[in-house]
């Protein structure tokens, strides 16, 4: 088991250990924000056929080769096509099909003029300027082209995605189950919204802030409750939450004091301890572990219809608010991505300019929250005076942290490297 390491190490431990979600069909308008579990090949053309972009007429190009304003050319014009409908005659020497955006180029034209650049009656049209083959003609398969890779398993459907599934008739796309995560609270302290808090209680923070993060990144939570600092009470909730969810959170207890009793209470459930403690601030206590239900429940292959069930993850966060907060999207995030089936889970390094100074020298990698201003044109963090574990009211915002190596101090202006909360 790893003690105090780098939060890295723990979170590419956990990453090993998982595996996404099993997958499901969803209508294509519920399917914004859900991650593909597909490769998506492009089956047909898009568009399928030669189309015009344009309401106007299309003709041969060499028809007008030599129009101009002192000799324009005069074309008959032989068809009409709405978009929707077909062409009902070729066009050949001399003609013109009136046709409307979006409506196929009939065979034998291979140019389109829109109705202002033309002068044009119910029978004719005519043409000022030369128009070159293929001018104003979207030809088949120009955005998409048969046979090509359009996506790959474990992308978030989004607007064009959705688009594009539309496109190919895929109006049922097979996509990750949205994680279930169970969220536990600990600490006889913890007042919940049912009573207020009296002498020496405290409003349960956490549980909200962990919803409403696991929320945002696209998985859903269940909140299994409060247990008071007793490992017997803890497991059991934990033993609770591993019957049915994907993923399970807990805060609090997991320091090195008498009624820390966190990790005591995983083991009592049956998770494997992988690493106690990071080497980061804020966010150093907790506890990272796995859930193994074939080693705890017996399972064989027939029992899990021929299917290996791998791993749950197990995070047991610091009770403080931002310590919590600060290992949930360091460690716990990129492990419930991998979950939901993306294939990007890591979170994107980059450097920014810090935006004042950072002073005080910590022995473990300084986590600073801030807010990222990406309007500027040199990225800079700004950061909130308040950096303590108990303030909470300072990630209000935040959309970033820049990271401090240990015994290092920053001065506005310089540079550090961050990654963004999502």
């Amino acid at each position: 088991m790893l003690e105090k390491c780098d939060y890295r190490l723990v979170r590419d431990l956990m990453l090993e250990e998982v595996d996404p979600v099993d997958t499901e069909t969803v209508p294509l308008e519920e399917a914004a924000g859900r991650v593909l579990a597909l490769e998506l090949t492009a089956a047909e053309n898009v568009p399928s056929f030669n189309r015009s972009p344009y309401d106007g007429y299309a003709f041969r190009s060499e028809d007008v080769a030599g129009a101009s304003e002192k000799s324009p050319v005069t074309l008959k014009v032989i068809d009409y096509i709405p978009a929707g409908d077909v062409p009902h005659a070729e066009v050949t020497e001399g003609t013109a099909a009136h046709l409307m955006t979006g409506a196929p180029v009939p065979e034998g034209a291979d140019a389109v003029l829109p109705f202002e650049k033309t002068s044009f009656t119910d029978t004719e049209v005519t043409v000022f300027a030369p128009a070159a083959p293929g001018s104003n003609v979207v030809l088949a398969g120009e955005d998409v082209l048969k046979g090509t890779k359009l996506a790959e398993p474990g992308v978030l459907i989004d607007a064009g995605l959705a688009g594009v599934l539309a496109g190919q008739g895929r109006f049922m796309p097979l996509v990750y189950r949205r994680p279930l995560v169970g969220i536990i609270s600990t600490g006889t302290e913890i007042a919940d919204e049912s009573e207020a808090p009296g002498p020496g209680k405290i409003y349960n923070t956490n549980r909200y802030s962990l919803q409403a993060a696991c929320a945002q990144a696209g998985c859903r939570s269940i909140y299994i409750g409060t247990a008071r600092d007793d490992a017997e009470v803890i497991s059991a909730m934990i033993g609770k939450a591993l019957e049915s969810c994907d993923a399970v959170i807990l805060s609090g207890g997991v320091s090195v004091g008498d009624l820390d009793c966190t990790p005591d209470a995983m083991q009592q459930a049956g998770v494997t301890l992988l690493a106690r403690g990071v080497s980061m601030k804020p966010g150093m206590a907790g506890a990272y572990g796995v859930f193994r239900p074939e080693k705890n429940r017996g399972g064989d292959e027939n029992e899990n219809g021929g299917k290996e069930v791998r791993a749950i993850p197990v995070f047991a966060l610091s009770g403080n608010p931002t310590a919590c907060m600060t290992a949930f999207y360091a460690i716990a995030l990129p492990v419930l991505k991998k979950r939901m089936g993306m294939k990007d889970c890591l979170p994107v390094s980059f450097r920014v300019r810090v935006g004042a100074d950072y002073r005080r020298k910590k022995q473990s990698l300084r986590l600073l929250r801030g807010k990222v201003d990406f309007s500027a044109s040199a990225q800079t963090i700004l950061i909130p005076e308040k950096q303590g574990n108990q303030m909470l009211s300072s990630l209000i915002g935040c959309n970033a942290f820049a990271l401090i190596p240990a015994d290092e101090s920053v001065l506005a202006g310089e540079t550090a490297e961050a990654f963004l909360m999502e």
